[in-house]
């Protein structure tokens, strides 16, 4: 078991640099791989290469071959074959009678784990010496797009560390978002977040809110929106067990970076204006991939609350370092 923790200690320590030094052994996107050689190709008016480019990609990826038309129809659909777009257009077909025989089913359509696009993170530390340190984070997220308007977001995240024998940290936080879009740049949510911390001085609090947003900047590498409205906030105290109730008004942003086809950043920033107290939340995350499923992590998160509490802090700090599974 010592030599278990400090292998995983190793690992974490391990990780930033190799999220900033390891991205040349990175495998690039197949599909975006050949899109940027046909791209290339089409800039050239080189309608030889074109061909050449897209029939040895689908010789090489025969399971995706669609993807790859498609990648190609976009560019240039003049250049392919009349064979090839009918393939198009019948894959699309199939696709749709697909989606409503999936509709058919009713209530196993919005449940099947598999139509949802998941992600699972581990990251794990350890150290000894001076101080006896152990270090656990697990992560869970889960995306699902029913249509162009209707989008669901569920993220679950533990957190436990102990020092010299004494827990540090237990905490779980659930946060579920419901997102209904029937304009191009405006939409409709409800949000609902779940936290139990041991050392926060509650035995849980409930966020419950919805509200409205707006899609600020959306293109190929950038993406940020903001969002608020009101709600409602319910808590119980850890040391009394009264519970508490307030009226609030929550502000949230979102914004996605792409920096490169392997390496992303995101910030996502709320407030919470409530009766009793006020809630400033901050996490950033840089991520880079290590292939097609799996990638690496490092993410710093900052809460204030202006009114915690006896015995507890206002600020609350976390630094995670991950790797990410998605499936």
């Amino acid at each position: 078991m010592p030599r278990l923790c400090n292998l995983l200690r190793s690992f974490c320590l391990l990780l930033p640099a190799f999220i900033f030094f390891g991205t040349a052994e990175v495998y690039a996107d197949d599909i975006k791989s050949v899109k940027g050689m046909l791209k290339k190709a089409v800039e050239a008016q080189d309608e030889a290469a074109f061909d050449t480019v897209l029939s040895m990609a689908l010789m090489t990826w025969p399971g995706k071959r669609v993807a790859i038309l498609k990648a190609a129809e976009g560019l240039q659909a003049n250049w392919m074959a009349e064979e090839q777009i009918a393939e198009i257009e019948v894959a699309a077909k199939v696709a749709v009678a697909a989606e409503e025989a999936s509709r058919a089913r009713g209530i196993v359509y919005y449940l099947d784990p598999a139509l949802w696009n998941g992600q699972a993170e581990l990251g794990a530390g350890s150290s000894t010496g001076d101080t006896d340190e152990k270090s656990l984070s697990i992560g869970l997220s889960f995306n699902r797009k029913f249509g162009p308007e209707w989008e669901h977001d569920l993220d679950l995240d533990f957190d436990y560390a102990r020092s010299s024998g004494i827990t540090k940290r237990q905490k779980f936080v659930t946060k579920y978002e419901t997102i209904w879009r029937p304009w191009k740049s405006a939409f409709l949510l409800n949000y609902t977040e779940l936290e139990l911390d041991r050392f926060s001085g509650y035995d849980y609090r409930v966020v419950e809110n919805i509200g409205i947003g707006f899609d600020l900047i959306s293109n190929s590498n950038h993406r940020f929106r903001i969002e608020g409205g009101p709600g409602l906030r319910f808590s119980q105290f850890k040391e009394t067990g009264e519970n508490e109730t307030e009226f609030l008004g929550r502000l949230s942003t979102t914004y996605d970076w792409k920096i490169s086809d392997t390496m992303t950043l995101r910030d996502r920033a709320s407030v919470i204006f409530a009766t009793v107290s006020t809630t400033v939340e901050n996490d950033i995350q840089f991520s880079a991939k290590i292939n097609a499923h799996l990638a690496a992590k490092l993410s710093f998160g900052t809460k204030y609350d202006s009114a915690p509490p006896l015995g507890t802090s206002a600020w609350d700090t976390s630094t995670r370092a991950t790797l990410v599974y998605g499936f």
